[in-house]
């Protein structure tokens, strides 16, 4: 079973990716200076007034003709970011996904969308292998059944990711039961820090949009020093585990749950400078890793 359809524009994304360790120059600094100089002229990039004015034509035209779905359907080519409801606190971050799915499409123009009701899977629901990308977040401590682990394990192996974020920082129950139960799912597979060349954490706009500061792991010195982990699966990263709470840094607000009373203030990361911007990079890098490998 193929879970996933790779453009070949992604692909080549992804192998520019590779020289990422190596590269010192600013790009972001380079692009904003050709745009200022070219829009000086045109008033858009590379583009006269009447040039524009027949591109936006086009482009509503276009807009006009496509289809509005009424719910998602499945194996479409677009990228799709699922969320997984399992015993625990599994829904601590309300508006992470959808918030990190909007910039996704922002950043890159790719179609992205995020299920609007959340609908949450679980891991021995059969719609799981349609989706190639599935995220889980928790404080407390969890156990898969056996169905769940079984179903974890078939989606795995045909080709999905699974990326799962410690909703504290790495200092709850979350992350240590995470461990225990992806042991049971591969008893044979061993978690791994993941290297700052590794191509999860480095991709085109890590590339592009240089950090001023890094830590050890070369990753943004705002996400502190945790190390990423990471367990390969039949030759590749299949399942990334974040203790640095990513969620929460995508997160735009926070409606009160029974898991969060409080509300907003609980998880507004705008008080952290560049702590959501850095977030959201990281975020995009995860992605194009899944989607191209």
């Amino acid at each position: 079973m193929k879970l996933r359809t790779v453009p070949l524009l992604i692909a080549m994304v992804a192998l520019s990716a590779a020289s990422v360790c190596a590269a010192e120059e600013n790009w972001n600094a380079e692009l904003q200076g050709d745009a200022q100089e070219s829009s000086a002229d045109t008033g858009i990039v590379g583009l006269s007034a009447e040039e524009r004015e027949s591109l936006l034509k086009e482009q509503a035209e276009d807009q006009a003709d496509d289809e509005v779905p009424q719910d998602f359907v499945r194996n479409r080519r677009r990228f799709v970011m699922r969320e997984i409801k399992f015993n625990s606190d599994w829904d601590c971050d309300p508006t992470a996904v959808p918030a990190m799915v909007d910039q996704f499409h922002k950043r890159t123009g790719m179609d992205a969308q995020a299920l609007q009701p959340r609908k949450p899977l679980t891991f021995d629901d059969p719609e799981l292998t349609d989706w190639p990308y599935v995220y889980m977040t928790a404080h407390n401590s969890f156990c898969l059944s056996e169905g769940e682990k079984d179903g974890l394990r078939k989606y795995l192996d045909n080709g999905g990711f699974l990326h799962a974020d410690d909703c504290l920082y790495g200092n709850n129950a979350f992350g240590p039961s995470f461990h225990g139960e992806m042991k049971r799912v591969y008893p044979e597979g061993e978690f791994t820090p993941i290297e700052q060349c590794a191509a999860a954490v480095s991709s085109i706009l890590k590339l592009k949009f240089a950090w001023t500061k890094v830590n050890e792991r070369g990753l943004p010195q705002i996400l502190g020093s945790n190390p990423f982990e990471g367990m390969i699966v039949q030759g590749y990263l299949r399942i990334l585990y974040t203790p640095p709470d990513i969620g929460c840094m995508w997160e735009v607000s926070s409606p009160p749950t029974p898991s969060n009373p409080l509300g907003t203030g609980m998880h507004n990361m705008d008080m952290f400078g560049g702590m959501r911007e850095a977030g959201y990079r990281m975020g995009v890098n995860f992605i194009l890793y899944a989607m191209t490998h």
